[in-house]
């Protein structure tokens, strides 16, 4: 049962990963962003940070399903869906806080990130219904 609970949030987060580099390789292509302004880019938000971010999220966001789950098994998954839609929303907005990009990349860059911050919810939400039918 340990197991389940752990490969559940480690698959999840596994796969948010791997979209969110996939996602950024096809941008950044499609964009023909390179040099310099991939070196801006690279510089405000890591590789590491893309792979780092959607992993930890899941294993957070599965801490918090269950927990809201188990104390009120009624509106706990309600709650814990709309907050962590919640902040997934929230959270994309702060691509407007990064200062100091190329001048040219400063313009695509919320079209680069505002994306990668929905992929850790629809990786959790899609690997749960594979481990836990409700």
């Amino acid at each position: 049962m340990l197991k389940k609970y752990l490969y559940f949030p480690l698959s999840a987060g596994v796969f948010g990963a791997l979209v969110t580099i996939l996602y950024s390789f096809a941008y950044e292509s499609a964009w023909k962003i390179e040099g310099e302004q991939l070196e801006s880019l690279r510089e405000a938000i890591p590789v590491w940070h893309l792979i780092l971010a959607p992993t930890l999220a899941c294993f957070v966001a599965a801490a918090g399903y269950f927990t809201l789950k188990n104390y009120l098994p009624k509106s706990g998954p309600f709650l814990f869906y709309f907050f962590f839609s919640s902040v997934s929303i929230f959270t994309s907005f702060a691509i407007f806080t990064v200062y100091g990009l190329h001048e040219e990349v400063q313009y695509i860059v919320a079209g680069y990130s505002m994306p990668m911050h929905f992929f850790p919810f629809l990786s959790w939400v899609t690997f749960k219904s594979l481990f836990f039918q409700d």
